[in-house]
């Protein structure tokens, strides 16, 4: 199975050029050529603004944050969808290509295949939606996935050993489900466990590289007057988060076996695996107190904000090229100042790609700057944004 490394990209600065969408979504086709470093999607609602912005990341973090089912991401009456994006540096240019079937995805990097594990994070991608917005509050998946988002750009090996665990999750719940004798989840558990801790090491580390930017980025938006962190606590001690740097591989092997064997009796009885990074908690803290259950609507906006912009500031320093800011109309869920630290922290040497409904949200100086595309709705959309 698939070993988790670091490794950073090959293409610093790269940026996109050209954007082609066919028969996806509601669009017949969508083209946009000359890409600039601020591009502003305007349009009322159902328009097709975050279809644009899905396809780009697609194209880069190999992931929807809409859904996960390719049929719905197909213009209806059509068997595929097709899309295309350019790449460049001042050194070197790339084609990326995808086909979207009904369960399959085929993607190309210079017209030849590739496999999504070597074309994710290539040129990296960080997105902001309103749904980002419960990261706080909602479920600890959300906040677990959260890490993984960035991991698996750090790591183009990372997305393989997620995808063996889940499967061993699964695999071991339908065991579960069908009473298989012991010996064989036994045998289960031994794998199980050493992907397990592969996973969890991975993500520790990630977090060790997001917490201290999060943490300044947080003072920073809120004026310093309150401290926030981010928690981790494995499945045997919930109650116990993890100091930084504090479990080695081969502790998180020994408690996790221990922790899987003294659970047998209730996976038994529940028929489920209860036992792995995929039971972890994530926990967001203000001074000291969870946030999930103290945290005040502003304090979380903050929270996701300073999360979502030490995403962009590891993924960075990480791959040495700074990623894409997808950001699908987020803008009316900050208020002024908030979204004033947003743009002037997009006014640094970052691709965004925003939509909104209205340009109201922003100053004049960064109108001036920014390629301002206005969308109505129709299947078919041809744009180029301005020379520099």
């Amino acid at each position: 199975m698939a070993q988790a490394e670091y490794s950073p990209s090959q293409t610093p600065g790269m940026r996109l050029s050209c954007l082609s969408l066919r028969d996806f979504r509601n669009y017949r086709s969508f083209e946009l050529s000359n890409i600039g470093a601020l591009t502003i999607l305007v349009g009322p609602n159902a328009v097709g603004k975050t279809s644009a912005v899905e396809g780009i990341s697609l194209l880069t973090a190999c992931s929807s944050f809409r859904t996960t089912q390719a049929a719905q991401m197909i213009k209806w009456g059509c068997e595929t969808a097709q899309l295309e994006a350019k790449f460049q540096s001042s050194s070197r240019e790339v084609d990326m290509g995808l086909t979207i079937s009904a369960g399959r995805r085929s993607y190309r990097m210079n017209g030849k295949p590739r496999k999504a594990a070597d074309v994710r994070g290539l040129v990296p991608a960080v997105s902001f939606t309103p749904d980002d917005l419960h990261l706080a509050k909602g479920a600890a998946s959300a906040r677990r996935d959260a890490i993984d988002s960035v991991g698996v750009q750090l790591s183009r090996n990372f997305y393989s050993v997620c995808v063996d665990y889940r499967k061993l999750v699964k695999q071991k719940n339908q065991a579960l489900k069908d009473e298989l004798p012991d010996a064989y989840i036994e045998s289960l558990n031994d794998v199980l466990v050493r992907v397990g801790v592969q996973v969890l090491i991975h993500r520790l580390q990630v977090l060790d590289r997001l917490r201290p930017h999060f943490q300044s980025y947080y003072r920073e938006i809120t004026g310093g007057g309150e401290e926030a962190s981010v928690l981790y606590a494995p499945c045997w001690a919930k109650d116990a988060p993890l100091e930084p740097g504090s479990l080695t591989r081969d502790d998180a092997l020994a408690q996790l076996t221990s922790y899987m064997g003294s659970r047998a009796i209730a996976e038994r009885a529940r028929k489920r695996c209860l036992v792995g990074p995929h039971a972890d908690a994530v926990t967001f803290t203000v001074d000291g107190h969870d946030a999930a259950h103290f945290a005040s609507q502003g304090q979380q906006r903050s929270i996701v904000l300073a999360w979502k912009l030490a995403e962009a500031a590891v993924i960075a320093a990480a791959t040495g090229n700074a990623p894409l800011l997808l950001l699908d109309d987020v803008m009316s869920e900050l208020d002024d100042a908030r979204r004033s630290y947003f743009m002037n922290f997009i006014a640094g040497d970052m691709q965004a790609f925003i939509t909104t409904t209205h340009t109201d949200y922003f100053t004049d100086d960064m109108l001036a700057r920014a390629d301002i595309i206005t969308l109505d709705g129709s299947e078919a959309f041809v744009g180029g944004a301005r020379e520099d």
